[in-house]
């Protein structure tokens, strides 16, 4: 098994360059150095440092090894801080996984506005599909997720729901630029770029559009909102999306109207089963409310 001490050892020989100045970083004596190093070469099975002209050089072995105990020990370093602000009172975290739809959409500016609010409160956002949230969250890897809807799961929470209404997007000038909001109808026959049928957006409207006896062209389809606005954006047909996405599509030049049909981009607020919300995570609850209701100004 591998020493700590030997570890130790050498790290501190390979970042100070020598036995004796390793010696004096643990405060310890050099014959003590050149022992744990030696007793870590046993271990291992080859050799960590040449001798040359009085000097100690690193082997190949040694520097490829090097580069691991690195990283631990920053790991380490990272958990001794970690604890010291714990200690002090001054460490709130946030794991935060959600639908790729929020993570790209709304929960960037939330989270801006929570570390402005919370400067000393670190948060940490994943995103991923929808299934993945719910067993990140159940799992207690995560602490709060935004996923769309979803059929009871005993392992979870339900913290909130929220339903909004579709938006379609589409470049200037075109056809639908006119229109107030776009009906089902005014995309009969249109060039369209469409969800896969593996996410919930998709599903909803390979629904509604197997009902149209003249149903929009699907020219491409993708499974994030935010490579279909890409596509938009070059003219690949109008697309049907969330209304963060569609907020983000016009600031960056596009047209978009509200979609006026009774399905609606649903989504939910999640927390690990008996998980209690800390005042954080209230926080950023209170923050992602707040962002819906700006949809509606």
């Amino acid at each position: 098994m591998l020493s700590q001490r030997g570890l130790e050892a050498f790290h501190a020989t390979m970042i100070s360059g020598s036995i004796s100045a390793a010696a004096d970083m643990l405060h310890v004596s050099q014959p003590a150095v050149s022992r744990l190093i030696r007793d870590l070469e046993e271990t291992l099975g080859f050799s960590l440092f040449l001798r040359m002209g009085g000097k100690i050089v690193p082997t190949h072995e040694a520097r490829e090894l090097s580069a691991e105990v690195e990283r631990a020990f920053i790991g380490l370093s990272e958990i001794q801080r970690a604890a010291a602000e714990i200690r002090r009172g001054r460490r709130a975290a946030i794991s935060v996984a959600a639908m790729p739809a929020l993570a790209l959409g709304a929960l960037p500016d939330v989270i801006v506005r929570l570390r402005a609010s919370l400067p000393e409160v670190r948060i940490e956002l994943l995103s991923m599909q929808t299934h993945n949230v719910i067993r990140q969250v159940a799992s207690r890897q995560c602490q709060i997720g935004f996923t769309a809807p979803m059929r009871q799961q005993v392992e979870v929470d339900l913290v909130k729901s929220y339903s909004l209404p579709y938006h379609c997007i589409f470049p200037a000038g075109h056809p639908l630029e006119a229109r107030a909001e776009v009906e089902i109808q005014d995309l009969d026959g249109q060039d369209f770029v469409a969800f896969t049928a593996g996410t919930a957006t998709g599903q909803t409207f390979e629904r509604v559009f197997a009902a149209r006896r003249t149903p929009p062209v699907i020219t491409v389809r993708s499974h994030l909102s935010q490579i279909i606005a890409k596509l938009v954006e070059r003219g690949m047909g109008a697309a049907i999306v969330d209304p963060f996405t569609a907020r983000a599509f016009v600031a960056e030049g596009g047209c978009s109207r509200l979609l006026a049909l009774p399905d609606r981009f649903a989504c939910a607020a999640i927390r690990p089963l008996g998980q209690k919300v800390t005042v954080e995570i209230q926080a950023l609850l209170d923050g992602f409310d707040a962002e819906v209701a700006s949809l509606a100004e």
